[in-house]
């Protein structure tokens, strides 16, 4: 069925298993506008007097308005949205603030990691690069003396 916007005459197909018996609350894609359509579903006939009642039922429900009842349900769903993207803001704040001691503690297991993957392979890169188990003993020396250091800092 072809329904037409009472506010800005832009016409739509709508199927016709959308629309109950009881109704239903329209919307305009073009001008936002809202309205109540009731279907009146009438066999063949060249009467157009049906087609006249059903726009003047059209225009009396437009000139009403919105029944109270729907209006509430538009307002609360309204509401609830604007709260959703209040609380995804909220969320996103969170997320930015990242402490120091999480850094220091990816920043730290990243780089045991490394040095796991660095001892790993160290026969195959020994053949790309020479000198290379030695580079890595002295680097594991270097570890040592480092936590030495600061275990007798702390005593």
């Amino acid at each position: 069925m072809i329904i037409s916007c009472p506010n800005c005459k832009k016409k739509f197909k709508v199927a016709n298993n959308l629309i109950s018996e009881n109704g239903r609350l329209l919307q305009c894609s073009k001008c936002s506008n809202k309205w109540f359509f009731k279907n009146e579903i009438s066999t063949y006939s060249h009467e157009p007097k049906k087609e006249n009642k059903l726009k003047k039922k059209t225009e009396h429900l437009f000139k009403n308005e919105i029944p109270n009842k729907v209006e509430r349900i538009i307002i609360d769903a309204e509401k609830s949205e604007f709260n959703d993207d209040g609380l995804n803001k909220v969320s996103v704040k969170k997320i930015n603030k990242i402490s120091f001691l999480n850094l220091f503690l990816v920043i730290l297991i990243s780089f045991s990691a490394f040095i796991i993957l660095l001892d790993t392979f160290k026969n195959p890169m020994e053949n790309i690069l020479p000198g290379f188990n030695f580079m890595l003993d002295n680097f594991y020396e270097t570890l040592k003396d480092l936590f030495l250091f600061f275990k007798d800092l702390t005593r």
